[in-house]
Formats: C-alpha cells, structure tokens, sequence
C-alpha cells in the first residue's frame, strides 16, 4: 500500500512540474485571428511563428486524406539558425487536436524539449505555446510533432544551423519522407506486431 501511495504522489509531483514549466514557457489562449510574420529577426534573436493547422491532400492523384500542416505546408518549412543565435518559436495550435514541436537532435533545456507529458505540457487546440533556446551547435537536423503520431501526417520540418562566422553560401535543403494514406495508429500497430515477430523469440 505504501508503494502504491509513493508512486502516486511521484506521478503527481512530475505532473505539477511538467505543468509549471509549461506555464513559465509562455503557453497563452491564441485568440490572434491575424498571422504575425513568419520570420524575423532581432539582433541575436531569431522569431518564428508556426502555425498548426487541419488541412486535406491528395498524393499521386487519389482519395483525399486528412493531414496536419505547419504553414500550410507539408514538409514545414526550413528554420534557419545560425550557431549563437536565440531561437524564439511560437507555436499556434489552430488545429483540432493537441501537438508539442520536438528539436530533434538539439542540444537545449530539458524543458524545451517538446516531448509531450514528460518535458512539455501539449499545447491544446487554440493555445500559443513559446519555445525558446540558445542555439549552441551548427548543422543539419529536423524538428517533429511528438503529439498522437501527428508526425506522419504532416508536422515535420527541416532545421539548418550555420556555423559561426562561416562564409554565407547558397544551398538547398532536401527532406524525404514516404506517405501512406492508412491510419497512423494502424501503421504503429503494424510496425509493433513487425517488431515482436521479427526481434524477439
């Protein structure tokens, strides 16, 4: 009894943090009904607004699907950073369902991580959420929904850091990525059921 006691003021202690760290870190109710720019920047900051939004597609001439777009576009598009840069991204969630945004292979605070229920609190349909962290490394990396298998259905996008006072040149960013038009909860199970048959006995 004592351990189901422990463990559960464990879990609601985290819960309590995580909720913290998210109110700290700028989530607000979006009720901006204008787009704020894309891009800019101010002196070392650099300013991105995301919006996340319900959109349909068609890909290779069939049946319309349901995707998730950043921007309006699947992939999102290329944030670029260079290395000693802020990064300052707001994510308007004007979808239908919660999303967080993980910096895939960044080094950054623990809480602006975007792992939903262990660093950062979703942020739910109609919320504002900032994510904001030093940029300390340069290359090439990718950023993510963490939220419901939303990344296969369209929140994906590339993120490009230049090295400090390298020489500016002109290069392109390519991102590849396969489509299915099946469920992603059925395309997890797949890939679960693979994986048991596959690697263990």
């Amino acid at each position: 009894m004592m351990k189901k006691f422990i463990f559960c003021l464990c879990f609601l202690f985290i819960v309590a943090a995580i909720h913290a760290q998210h109110r700290k870190h700028g989530t607000m109710q979006n009720n901006n009904t204008g787009r704020l720019p894309f891009f800019e920047r101010k002196g070392n900051t650099v300013v991105y607004h995301l919006y996340v939004v319900d959109t349909l597609v068609s890909y290779g001439g069939g049946k319309k699907r349901k995707a998730m777009a950043i921007n309006g576009r699947i992939p999102a598009p290329v944030l670029e950073f260079t290395e000693g840069d802020t990064a300052e991204i707001w994510v308007h969630n004007h979808s239908h369902m919660e999303t967080t945004i993980h910096w895939h292979g960044l080094i950054l605070p623990n809480e602006q991580d975007g792992v939903p229920f262990l660093t950062t609190k979703p942020t739910e349909a109609g919320e504002t959420h900032l994510y904001k962290f030093p940029i300390v490394q340069n290359g090439t990396y990718w950023y993510h929904s963490h939220s419901m298998l939303s990344q296969q259905i369209g929140l994906y996008g590339a993120f490009v850091i230049h090295p400090k006072n390298a020489r500016k040149e002109n290069s392109h960013t390519v991102l590849f990525s396969d489509w299915t038009n099946d469920d992603p909860d059925q395309v997890n199970r797949f890939f679960a059921q693979c994986k048991r048959l596959v690697c263990c006995p």
